[in-house]
């Protein structure tokens, strides 16, 4: 036997060695292509990084030709290596030529990445040599050329932590190898075991003992001998088992009711059929007192619990008659002498081979009680439902009659701001039309008298032919000015006209979002010069609404009058208006600025009715509360707004390109 002990264990430990050495293999394998494949994906993403930055950085710069001013910079951001994993950047023309150099190259570019080679990871092309990884990106240069960005990251940090990881996985792969061969060694030594432990269950056998099987383990020599040694004690023991089970049942079966009896929240008693009580609960003491101890042992009729005789012999009857009480109400006396009320319900059962009933109580007088307390305090509310319905009434009349008074104030006060802001736009569109007019006239007065020291030249006789050619060049100049100014002063009459228009008939009509734009912002521009303010459209061309431009223009009014006496009030900025389709008949117009922001509490608030942070300044409270229902009214669109303070204010709303009817 231990030979073959001996033999089973030899095969089942050597299986094992060859399955986990297989496994750790396989394991280190795996781990070493992932860092890999980590460490470049790292590392091309870094360098992608880094080249957004580095464009964004380098671009204003670059589109003006003014890099070379940060060749000492760049020099002393790459001086120290620890300050970042860049080590060194080129930016070379659409020559190839370069414009500027800092940081430390340890050899040439890489000719791979000029030729459009190497592994590309959103429009960055990168090489890893070595320890540097190197990046190559296109750069914006002046007078719309196209240069490129290459630079070198160190991938050393990365590569070490790559070959840690694959060291400290090995070590531990080697370990759970060397664990796993020592755990199954000691389980084999288990089989040994075994053996002794199956011989001492089997002198137990042998001495009487059939309470316990042998266990039965796989199908080897062990399993056999266990098997027949089973066979002998299976039919005795079966039987054992029966006789105990039968008598544990009954024991926990008389231990369950007497503790489902006695922690039922119910009162329960347990009589005999000539009524003579045999048990009574923890809870029948609890809702009556002391005395219910007493009630073990006596017929009901001979103690003080029926509120009368009449009232046990009516709930006996019913139980005679029916062979059941089921929810029967009957009147019983209170620990405090008083009469209450109780709902009896019964059930036959047998105890010890005797018929018994059992008695559940429901203490219902403070049911029943409250139940009249809440009759009559209904017929007290009905009174007064009446009365507080009659008051009720009279204030919705004066409600509705300060809601008629509200709403003609509202449109008062809205039609007082559009007017408000027409009266803006007028004295915008005369500062505007100021300077061309005054151009013309300047150049009208200077032609004028040129034009008289001309005839002077001539009727003299002293006319030169450079004199006439000169004179003539005068002649053109001033006319190409005054033909100019006075197109832009028509051009600006032709602006307000529309907008003045379509602010005071409120009609519908077809027209071009960029348009529209621009006709408000062109209204503005003495203030926004003032401010000083900068204004960027991203309005694409062609974008025709069917909706109202009145109201349009009325949310752009009131938008950069915000953005000017709130957003900049310290100070310049600058506003952006731009406009995209997100979906076939919905364009997303969305007003920025990159002024003070408003707080949590102001953002919470900016669309209610008459609230301003300019109280007592000129600020009425009602301008985005009109933006607001303008865009979810007239326009039938979404307006939000996301805001901090320290970093502007972003207006968006969802306008359909097709208003609703009116």
């Amino acid at each position: 036997m231990n030979v073959l002990s001996l033999s089973l264990r030899a095969q089942f430990l050597m299986l094992s060695a060859v399955i986990q050495a297989l496994v750790v293999g396989v394991l280190i394998w795996n781990s070493q292509r992932l860092m890999n494949h980590a460490v470049n994906t790292n590392a091309e993403r870094v360098a992608q990084e880094y080249a957004v930055t580095l464009n964004l950085s380098l671009s204003p710069y670059a589109v003006r030709g003014r890099l070379p001013e940060l060749n000492s910079y760049l020099a002393e951001m790459l001086s120290d290596p620890d300050d970042s994993f860049l080590r060194y950047i080129t930016i070379l023309d659409e020559h190839e030529q370069p414009i500027i150099a800092a940081g430390k190259r340890e050899a040439p570019l890489p000719a791979i990445l000029r030729q459009g080679g190497g592994a590309s990871f959103k429009g960055v092309r990168t090489l890893i040599s070595d320890t540097t990884l190197h990046a190559r990106s296109p750069l914006l240069l002046k007078d719309n050329r196209i240069g490129s960005i290459n630079f070198g990251l160190s991938t050393r940090d990365l590569q070490q932590a790559r070959d840690e990881v694959l060291i400290q996985g090995g070590l531990i792969s080697l370990i759970g190898f060397a664990v796993g061969m020592l755990m199954f060694y000691v389980f084999t030594q288990g089989i040994g075991r075994r053996l002794a432990a199956l011989t001492g269950d089997s002198q137990q056998i042998a001495q009487g003992d059939y309470s316990k099987a042998l266990p039965v383990h796989g199908d080897d020599e062990i399993a056999v001998f266990t098997r027949t040694l089973n066979a002998i004690s299976a039919a005795l023991r079966e039987r054992i088992a029966q006789l105990e089970h039968s008598q544990r049942r009954l024991s926990e079966s008389e231990a369950r009711f007497k503790t489902l009896f006695d922690m039922a929240p119910l009162p329960l008693t347990v009589s005999d059929r000539d009524g003579r009580i045999m048990a009574a609960n923890r809870a029948l003491v609890q809702t009556f007192g002391p005395a219910a101890t007493e009630l073990v042992g006596k017929r009901s009729d001979e103690v003080t619990f029926w509120a009368s005789p009449i009232e046990r012999e009516r709930i006996w009857q019913m139980y005679r008659d029916q062979g059941a009480v089921h929810g029967a109400i009957a009147g019983v006396l209170l620990p405090d002498g008083s009469v209450g009320s109780v709902a009896i319900w019964s059930s036959s059962l047998t105890l010890d081979g005797n018929g018994a009933i059992i008695w559940a109580l429901l203490d219902l007088t403070e049911e029943l009680n409250a139940k009249r307390e809440l009759k009559d305090l209904n017929i007290s509310l009905e009174s007064r439902v009446r009365e507080r319905s009659a008051a009720l009434e009279r204030a919705n009349a004066d409600l509705s009659a300060a809601l008629q008074t509200l709403q003609h104030t509202q449109d008062e006060l809205l039609a007082s701001e559009k007017m408000a802001s027409l009266g803006s736009l007028v004295a915008g569109i005369a500062h505007e039309l100021n300077t061309p007019i005054g151009n013309s006239l300047l150049a009208s007065t200077a032609l004028r008298d040129r034009v008289q020291e001309f005839e002077a030249h001539v009727a003299a006789g002293a006319l030169r032919r450079s004199e006439l050619t000169a004179h003539l060049e005068e002649v053109r100049l001033a006319s190409e000015l005054i033909s100019g100014s006075l197109h832009k002063a028509a051009e600006l009459i032709s602006s307000f006209k529309q907008i003045a228009v379509d602010q005071t008939n409120d009609q519908r009509r077809s027209f071009d979002l960029l348009a529209a734009v621009q006709d408000t912002i062109a209204t503005y521009m003495p203030r926004l010069r003032r401010a000083p303010c900068e204004v960027v459209l991203q309005i694409p061309e062609g974008m025709v609404f069917d909706s109202y431009p009145g109201a349009l223009y009325q949310i752009l009014n009131n938008l950069i009058n915000n953005a000017l006496n709130h957003a900049f009030e310290s100070g310049g900025g600058t506003i952006t208006v731009r406009a995209e389709a997100v979906e076939d008949d919905i364009v997303e117009l969305v007003f920025t600025d990159n002024g003070r922001g408003m707080s949590e509490d102001v953002l919470k608030r900016v669309f209610d009715p008459f609230f301003t942070t300019k109280m007592g300044q000129g600020g009425t409270g009602l301008g985005m509360n009109i933006v607001y229902n303008i865009v979810t009214g007239i326009l039938g669109g979404r307006i939000s707004i996301d805001s901090a303070p320290g970093v502007g204010t972003a207006v968006r709303m969802l306008l359909p390109r097709t208003a609703p009817q009116r």
